[in-house]
This record gives structure tokens, C-alpha cells and sequence, in this order.
């Protein structure tokens, strides 16, 4: 039996999946440019970074552990003018624009990795690895400047993704496409259904100088 399956053997799935992340995972953003904080990873741009979260079901124990990788693009333009608050000094995936799971960008239904005492933790960590260097990688490669990240929400947003309407506005009035911007929110006051909805986008308008009637 091999080092690290007799390692495997000796650890419960949690540890397994702790150990994973520290010695398998964490080299592999390193070297890509990303820094870590605890499960989080980010690679910062002048204008965004590329997120990423390892996330963990709810439901782990010490037997059986589930975990997906989500990824998304952070902007702390979004902060102040929606989020009603300073941006965090690490930027997380949970506050990131166009927030994608490693199943979605495999196009493949929702799948967690799982690591348990009856199936080959080492196969696992090779797939996670896999996924991360063959899927997730040049997933990223695709936004090097925030032109890249507009053109991907208006993609996204015209193939019927659904993403807060909002994010795309902000983005524009910060970036100069003040024209777009005020078309946006007119269009999106106007669909408004709920008061609730139409208070918060007038709120928002004023807040970016936007008119909105």
C-alpha cells in the first residue's frame, strides 16, 4: 500500500478533505497567482478578481464529506451602491458577479465530489485536480479586463441566465457606458412588479445618478 493510502486509511473523510486542500489544491492556485484564505482563493486584477470557494455540505461528518467548487468574478464596485456596505479585504466568490459551479462550467447536472471510507480518496483528489487545472483554469483565462467581464454578463444575460439586473448597471455607469446604464434601470424600474422592487431601484438610480421616469 502506497504512502498516501495508508495516510488516507489512518484519517476520517473531514481530515482527508482538510488535508486535500492544504497539500493538493492550495500549490495548484498558488502557482496560478491566487492567494487563500481559509477554503477561499483569489487572483487579483486592477479592476476585479477571479473567486473561488471550496464549499462543503452542510450535512459532512466524519464518514462521508461532500464538496463542489463555485467560482465567480469579484468587483467592489458593487459595493456601496448595492451592497450597503464596505468591500471585504479578501474578495470572496459569495459577493462575486457571474457565480458559476464547476458542474455548470462542465455542463454537467449538479455533482459534488465525495470522499467516504468505502471508495479511493487519491481518485477523487486527481479528479478535483483535474478540474481545477483542465475546467476551472481556462474558464478564468476567458476575463483579463473588465471589458471581458461585461461582454460575459451581457452574454449570459441574453442566453437567459438569470443574474441581478443590477450588477450589470453598476458595472456600466462605473466604466462610462452612462447611456446603458440609464436604459438599464428605466427597463428594469418599469418591469418592476412589486413596490418593494420600484423603491429599490429608484434608491439605487439616485444613488448613481441615474434617472429612471
Amino acid at each position: 500500500m502506497r504512502k498516501q493510502e495508508m495516510e488516507n486509511k489512518m484519517l476520517n473523510a473531514q481530515e482527508v478533505l482538510k488535508q486535500m486542500i492544504k497539500d493538493d489544491l492550495a500549490p495548484l492556485f498558488k502557482a496560478e497567482g491566487f492567494k487563500k484564505k481559509g477554503n477561499h482563493f483569489a487572483k487579483s486584477f486592477s479592476d476585479f478578481a477571479w473567486t473561488v470557494t471550496i464549499q462543503s455540505s452542510r450535512w459532512n461528518n466524519k464518514e462521508d464529506v461532500e464538496f463542489t467548487i463555485n467560482t465567480g468574478i469579484f468587483t467592489d464596485k458593487l459595493f456601496g451602491p448595492f451592497y450597503k456596505e464596505d468591500p471585504p479585504k479578501f474578495p470572496t466568490e459569495v459577493y462575486s458577479l457571474l457565480r458559476l459551479r464547476v458542474s455548470e462550467l462542465k455542463k454537467i447536472p449538479d455533482t459534488w465530489y465525495k470522499i467516504n471510507l468505502s471508495n479511493d480518496a487519491d481518485q477523487v483528489r486527481r479528479e478535483v485536480k483535474s478540474d481545477i487545472q483542465n475546467v476551472i483554469f481556462p474558464h478564468f483565462e476567458k476575463f483579463h479586463t473588465i471589458q471581458d467581464v461585461i461582454q460575459e454578463m451581457k452574454n449570459k444575460e441574453e442566453q437567459g441566465w438569470y443574474e441581478c439586473p443590477h450588477f450589470l448597471t453598476i458595472l456600466y455607469k462605473s466604466y462610462g457606458y452612462t447611456q446603458e446604464a440609464e436604459e438599464r434601470m428605466r427597463k428594469v424600474h418599469a418591469e418592476s412588479e412589486l413596490e418593494p422592487q420600484k423603491e429599490f431601484t429608484e434608491e439605487l438610480a439616485a444613488c448613481l445618478g441615474l434617472a429612471v421616469k
